[in-house]
């Protein structure tokens, strides 16, 4: 029986966690997670250090317990769980889905994304700029390096063909829905995405 759950967390607020995260949540006997999610279970917590190799260390050092691995979003989406399963095996992992920031920034817009092309710069080097360009729609998770200021004005093409959105700490007091035009700055914040909108004729 799975003995490593990974838990998608959604968008940052607790309100965001669905009924099987929450009933996951009572389950497990250890957690490993961000900083952010300590105060969301009642159970040992660690924060791993580095991210991959530290959750990796832990869960071997946990084996036999029932441990969950906290994650943002959606754990199928740029997520630390594509790590862990292929570490463990997926006949020791229950997955538990979540609210994406994809579905929570389109939303934020009102538009759909069924047709939307998803890139992160998260944590890279870079993004696939084409590939945003040639796109209907895309979404682009950001950092700290990767900001959206720099994203967009090293990326001009975006600006002229899109309508651009930056979204940042959906779900939180600090929700910051941006929508981007010549004549404001940019927002810089680290945790959010840039969102584009092709627009219409182009």
């Amino acid at each position: 029986m799975p003995d490593i759950y990974i838990i998608s967390t959604g968008t940052g607020h607790p309100d965001m966690l669905t009924g099987k995260a929450k009933k996951a949540l009572s389950l497990i006997d250890l957690a490993v997670g961000g900083e952010r999610f300590r105060g969301w279970v009642s159970v040992p917590y660690h924060v791993p250090e580095p991210l991959i190799s530290g959750t990796h260390e832990f869960i071997r050092n946990n084996r036999g317990k029932r441990i969950g691995v906290l994650v943002t979003g959606d754990a199928g989406f740029f997520s630390l769980a594509k790590s862990v399963v292929k570490e463990f095996g997926r006949e020791n992992v229950t997955v538990i889905e979540g609210i994406s920031v994809v579905q929570a920034a389109f939303a934020a817009i009102a538009e759909p994304w069924e047709n939307a092309v998803f890139l992160s710069a998260h944590g890279r080097n870079g993004f696939d700029a084409e590939k945003a360009v040639n796109a209907e729609r895309f979404l682009i998770l950001c950092d700290k390096v990767n900001n959206p200021r720099k994203i967009i004005e090293e990326n001009s093409r975006l600006i002229k063909n899109f309508e651009l959105w930056v979204t940042a700490n959906l779900s939180l007091d600090s929700e910051r829905i941006h929508r981007v035009t010549l004549n404001e700055p940019i927002p810089e914040d680290a945790l959010s995405c840039v969102v584009g909108i092709r627009k219409t004729g182009e």
